[in-house]
C-alpha cells in the first residue's frame, strides 16, 4: 500500500509541476528558473538509485479512461516517467531564448535531452530483463554498467545547469538554495 500511496503522490506531483509550469503565460525570471532548473530536481537521482527504487515499487501507469493509476509492466511503468521527463522537455523547448536566459535553457534542455536518451537506451532494457524475470545479478550488472557509461556525463550536465542557475538567480534576485 506504501508502494502504491508513493507512486501515486509521485504522479500528482508531476501532473501539478506540469500544469504548474504550462498554465502560467507570464515568464517571468522565476517562472524560467522554475521550468528550467528547478525541473531538474526530477533527474536527481539518475541512474542507479532511481532504477533500483523503481524495480522495488510497484509498477504502475495512469489510465486516461480509468483516471486513475493501473498496474503494468516495469516496462511501461519506466516509460512513463520518460514520457512526463519529455513533457518536461517540451516545455523548455517553448520558453523563447534570449541573451539573458539563453545559457540556463540550453544547459536544461541539454541535461533533460540527454537523460531522456540515456533512460531509453538504459531503463527501458533493464526494465525489460525484470518483466521477464532476469536474474537479480544479471539486472545489478546491467544497472552497474549503465551507472559506469552515464554518471561521469550526467554529473557534467548537472553542474552545468547549477552554474547557469545560480547564475541567473543571482543576477534575477531569485531566492534559491543550491546544493544539498
Amino acid at each position: 500500500m506504501k508502494k502504491i500511496l508513493k507512486t501515486t503522490s509521485l504522479f500528482v506531483f508531476v501532473i501539478i509541476g506540469s500544469l504548474v509550469s504550462t498554465s502560467c503565460t507570464d515568464l517571468s525570471p522565476e517562472k524560467i528558473f522554475d521550468i528550467a532548473a528547478l525541473n531538474s530536481n526530477t533527474l536527481s537521482s539518475f541512474g542507479s538509485k532511481e532504477i533500483n527504487y523503481k524495480l522495488e515499487s510497484e509498477p504502475q501507469v495512469y489510465d486516461e479512461n480509468q483516471k486513475k493509476m493501473v498496474a503494468s509492466s516495469y516496462y511501461d511503468f519506466f516509460n512513463f516517467s520518460i514520457t512526463n521527463l519529455e513533457t518536461r522537455l517540451q516545455t523548455l523547448k517553448d520558453i523563447p531564448e534570449d541573451d539573458d536566459n539563453k545559457e540556463l535553457i540550453q544547459s536544461s534542455k541539454d541535461l533533460f535531452s540527454y537523460a531522456i536518451e540515456k533512460q531509453k537506451e538504459g531503463y527501458l532494457p533493464i526494465a525489460k530483463m525484470k518483466d521477464e524475470k532476469a536474474s537479480p545479478e544479471q539486472i545489478q550488472k546491467a544497472i552497474t554498467e549503465f551507472d559506469a557509461s552515464t554518471q561521469e556525463e550526467i554529473d557534467s550536465k548537472f553542474t552545468r545547469l547549477m552554474t547557469a542557475a545560480k547564475a541567473y538567480a543571482a543576477k534575477h534576485n531569485i531566492n534559491a538554495k543550491f546544493g544539498f
